[in-house]
């Protein structure tokens, strides 16, 4: 964590201070950075998979929820800063379509949960 942080600084000032003669290339060191990081919280994800893995025989009744709740966090990352990145480059309307895009793709991504509860309360309700 402390690299990731040390990498976020670094290139935060290296962008400041290269702004000033060449915006581009602090937009360029801004969006290197955060591709980085994205590949490190990958990796991270790529570990708590594999954990998860490790308790295939603990949640086998409920594997389909484990799997569906990464999905809903990848989602939600890769959104977050596809989403992030065109702010920075000064694209915010392109942010709020993929900020929508994240939120609708979740939506979708969750019907089933939704339609399993509505047949659990149809048969609670018989």
């Amino acid at each position: 964590m402390l690299q990731i942080c040390v990498l976020a600084i670094t290139g935060l000032f290296a962008a400041l201070v290269i702004k000033k003669d060449k915006p581009e290339y602090a937009s360029f060191i801004i969006m290197l950075v955060g591709f980085f990081i994205a590949i490190r919280v990958l990796l991270v994800l790529e570990g708590v998979v594999e954990e998860l893995e490790g308790f295939r025989t603990l949640i086998s009744q409920n594997a389909t929820y484990v799997r569906l709740l990464l999905k809903l966090v990848g989602i939600t990352y890769v959104c977050d800063f596809a989403a992030s990145l065109s702010k920075d480059a000064g694209h915010s309307a392109l942010a709020n379509h993929i900020e929508l895009f994240g939120k609708m793709a979740i939506m979708v991504a969750g019907l089933p949960v939704i339609k399993m509860m509505i047949e659990m309360l149809e048969e609670i309700m018989r």
